[in-house]
């Protein structure tokens, strides 16, 4: 976008302040500055308004004024995304709606679904769930409370029952989207009907599943208004397990085992210097003899006999791993593990919830990305190598998700933004070097890596995409910059 002049500014400003009050519109450099960067090293960009909508009638409002001026808008809910997703490439207007746009609309309890604004939070969606609808659930990855729930759905975020049922891409039902003319479009069951009603976003198939013009986009198709996410019973029984591996193979075909039984909601696996982490080493070091990684296993059942023989089931995995390799697992109790590392570890487990050791330094970066489950072992091993090579203590982060048909894989760096940003960003590069090696697809890709994607993917997609995007956003307005375009 073209620098605005200073009366292009001044007419702007005064039509947005039309829209959304002169309370909800700011073009101050103290408040756009914590718009214009994250936790990671992308380079940060200055958005030139930020506005705080309230209704749907505003999000069409500011949509056609941008399309008509040509400036930019970037949706953006809570900040706490790690890849650079909301910083305005080419500066434009801010659309905040953690603060203002954050209701829950409505919560169906026999269809079993929930119907978001975009600025509700897990802490938020959490409470509510737990004082009206106590027999409902929904999962939470490794997010603080105040983290968007809609944002983590509408980029297939993992969670703490993805084991079971998958990504959170698949967990919507239907979103409302104004796309870039200020047409107010609903995808889904949602789509029967002329106007909005809560009671039938029950599904999005058998009609055409629009829904992927949308889905991990990064807001460059539409801005979602309204989401129906998925909810599912809540057993009575809810606990965990800890498991202890020995041996980066051994741990990738417990994981791989564990998530073809069917029986867990979730494996989580950390190398132990996380498991330090937790605990209040700042930078731990692993000696010799310690394991490589410690996994978590939460287990959900509906009476305590159903509990033993899942118990017995992920046992028996074990042991057949351990006939294998040669005893290099252990699994105890979550409470038990607790007790004796400290309650800190609790926080990997009682989500939403602040994991200390992801926000305790200035910069926070990853090769996040979906894995071939075949593949962790190595990676698990090569990613070792590249910690150390750079210095940083290996924090890797891998689940097994929707019973084994794929995997995360994650490799965290924690910085200190005023002297260890080079260094964090040159190992970065390397994780993905060996990501895309393995088939990794990287996940909430920021601009650099986006571009270096390029480089490895089938041309005719990237036409495709750019085919796609042109027919959704012709005027080039919706969060511009996103993979190059």
């Amino acid at each position: 976008m073209e620098k605005l002049t200073d009366r292009k500014r001044s007419e702007i400003k005064g039509r947005l302040e039309g829209i959304f009050g002169p309370e909800n519109v700011t073009d101050k450099v103290h408040d756009l500055f914590p718009y214009s960067y994250d936790a990671t090293e992308c380079e940060p960009h200055m958005p030139d308004f930020v506005v705080l909508p309230e209704y749907v009638d505003q999000v069409v409002a500011v949509v056609k004024l941008a399309s008509e001026s040509g400036v930019p808008l970037v949706p953006y809910i809570s900040g706490n995304n790690i890849g650079g997703l909301t910083i305005p490439e080419r500066g434009g207007i801010v659309v905040d709606f953690s603060k203002r746009m954050n209701r829950i609309l409505h919560v169906h309890e026999s269809h079993m679904y929930a119907i978001l604004e975009p600025g509700v939070t897990f802490g938020q969606l959490k409470k509510h769930l737990d004082d009206h609808h106590p027999g409902l659930r929904y999962s939470y990855p490794f997010a603080p409370p105040f983290s968007g729930a809609v944002g983590n759905a509408m980029l297939s975020g993992m969670n703490n029952m993805s084991c079971a049922h998958g990504s959170m891409g698949d967990w919507i039902n239907g979103v409302e989207v104004v796309l870039h003319d200020g047409t107010v479009a609903r995808v889904g069951s949602c789509f029967l009907g002329k106007e909005f009603r809560p009671d039938n976003w029950h599904s999005r198939y058998p009609m055409p599943d629009l829904l992927g013009m949308f889905v991990n986009w990064q807001g460059m198709t539409g801005i979602v208004t309204k989401c129906a996410v998925q909810l599912w019973p809540r057993r009575p029984i809810e606990t965990a397990y800890v498991g202890i591996a020995y041996g980066f193979e051994t741990t990738a075909e417990l994981m791989r085992e564990l998530g073809r039984a069917e029986v867990i909601d979730d494996i989580s696996a950390v190398s132990v210097e996380v498991a330090k982490m937790s605990v209040g080493i700042p930078t731990p070091i692993k000696i010799p003899e310690e394991p490589d990684f410690a996994l978590l296993v939460p287990v959900s059942a509906l009476t305590r006999k159903h509990l033993e023989a899942k118990y017995e089931i992920i046992q028996d995995v074990f042991a057949k791993v351990n006939r294998k390799h040669g005893n290099k697992t252990f699994i105890t109790k979550f409470d038990t593990f607790a007790s004796l590392v400290g309650e800190g570890v609790r926080a990997f487990y009682d989500l939403p919830g602040v994991v200390t050791p992801l926000v305790e330094y200035s910069g926070l970066t990853w090769f996040g990305s979906y894995a071939p489950p075949e593949h962790l072992g190595t990676l698990f091993e090569k990613a070792n190598a590249i910690f150390h090579k750079y210095n940083f203590p290996a924090f890797v982060y891998s689940k097994i998700m929707k019973s084994g048909h794929y995997g995360i894989f994650r490799s965290i760096i924690r910085y200190k933004k005023d002297s260890e940003e080079d260094r964090a960003h040159r190992a970065m590069e390397e994780f993905f070097d060996l990501g895309v090696e393995h088939g990794c697809i990287p996940y909430k890709a920021p601009v650099w890596m986006c571009e270096r994607l390029k480089e490895h993917i089938d041309p005719n997609w990237l036409e495709l995409f750019k085919r796609v995007k042109g027919l959704m956003d012709p005027k080039g307005i919706l969060n511009p910059g996103r993979w190059g375009v």
